[in-house]
């Protein structure tokens, strides 16, 4: 059970049905997209998380959002008012928060995952959206107080926020009574143009590993799922990322290959990603056993066997997710400041149960085949070149979505 509504001063209020406990999302309609200059939004971010305690931040593209989770709900409501009852900008927090990201950035930067991660994401959306870090710290740095201040008049109000908190059933009002005790004084102000840019690209990229690990990423723009595509979107993961562990133990049993599977968000855009590594086999290996699990998921409809497995699977994630962490409050937020709607996520999990070997089959060809693929190889300078990005394409049949003369 879901119920919407909005205090006088504009603040946007949900209260989402949960089995037990309470989680809750605050979340602010501003990101490292959207805001107004080059790392200004991480920098109140951190400004205000040196003043807050018990909240958990996830900074987005389009949306800078502040988790917390409690067995009792007026300590919640508390926690996540402090985003704007403790935070004060002065110069001592600022230039604590400067210095924290300068040192964690520069640290980070050196890391061969953090590397890949960037090129990841310098790849899939485009170089205009990844700057060097020292251009990056440069900007972040030459900010004063007044600059700070001004951002977080602009952004850190009402009309730009959405509250949601995930509770048992019978504490509907109490969150509405008591939203407009810790959030009723916040000023109204003006609400901010949301971000809908359409900016994947797809693309390759290599790097070369300092380790001995050799490690791949592919990604697909997963931005045009809808609401109604999700719980096929859910047994079609859980199938893949199955089918996938299978593949490399039965054709690389000797190359100890790990796997990671899921929806990544950047800018403010979601991507189906995957991350394969092993420290024996090469980039050529785990390509071709990944190109042909691709291949067999939009190729072949699954048995009913092959179905039920991964329905129970994705259930049980689902149902995992939603009811033991504060993921539930957070993917909420998500819909309604991304897409401006909200779906119920009962009925959503329970849809999971309806899902057929025909849904999954044109999910995986609509994600697969229906963007650019994202390429990115790490391996050692010495290891054989890895597959063109046109073998890639054209290995998974989308060769017809390049541009004349790549």
């Amino acid at each position: 059970m879901n119920n919407t509504y909005q205090l006088s001063n504009g603040l946007t209020v949900m209260y989402v049905s949960r089995s037990a406990g309470f989680s809750g999302c605050l979340s602010v309609n501003v990101g490292h997209v959207s805001e107004p200059s080059l790392g200004i939004a991480s920098l109140f971010e951190k400004t205000l998380l040196l003043q807050t305690s018990g909240i958990i931040p996830y900074f987005g593209g389009t949306m800078t959002a502040y988790t917390a989770v409690s067995p009792n709900l007026e300590e919640l409501m508390i926690k996540l008012s402090e985003v704007f009852n403790a935070t004060v900008v002065t110069p001592s927090f600022v230039t604590r928060a400067q210095n924290w990201i300068t040192e964690e950035t520069r640290r980070n930067s050196l890391k061969p995952v953090r590397q890949m991660k960037l090129l990841y994401k310098h790849t899939a959306f485009g170089a205009d959206l990844v700057r060097p870090t020292e251009e990056y710290l440069r900007k972040l740095n030459s900010y004063s107080v007044e600059d700070v201040r001004s951002f977080a008049n602009t952004y850190y109000t009402a009309s730009n926020v959405v509250l949601v908190i995930a509770g048992p059933r019978n504490s509907a009002k109490s969150v509405k009574n008591l939203a407009e005790q810790y959030f009723g004084e916040i000023p109204s102000g003006t609400k901010q143009q949301e971000h809908h840019g359409n900016i994947y690209t797809g693309g390759f990229g290599k790097i070369v590993s300092e380790g001995d690990d050799t490690s791949l990423m592919f990604g697909w723009d997963a931005s045009g799922l809808t609401i109604d595509d999700s719980p096929a979107t859910n047994v079609m993961m859980s199938m893949f990322l199955s089918r996938l562990e299978s593949a490399y133990t039965q054709r690389l049993p000797w190359a100890k290959v790990k796997v990671d599977f899921k929806i990544a968000g950047y800018y403010g855009i979601r991507t189906m990603r995957a991350t394969i590594s092993s420290p024996k086999a090469t980039a050529k290996d785990l390509t071709k056993v990944f190109v042909s699990v691709v291949n067999h998921i939009c190729d072949s409809p699954a048995n009913e066997n092959v179905m039920e497995s991964a329905r129970n699977w994705a259930m049980t994630e689902k149902l995992d997710k939603y009811e033991k962490s504060d993921n539930l409050a957070l993917e909420t937020a998500w819909q309604i400041i991304g897409r401006g709607s909200m779906y119920d996520t009962t009925n959503r999990i329970n849809s999971i149960h309806e899902v057929d070997a025909d849904a999954v089959q044109s999910i995986a060809e609509r994600l697969f085949r229906g963007s650019r693929v994202t390429y990115i190889v790490a391996a050692s300078a010495e290891e054989e070149p890895a597959y063109t990005y046109r073998e890639v394409m054209k290995a998974i049949k989308t060769e017809n979505l390049l541009k004349e003369g790549e």
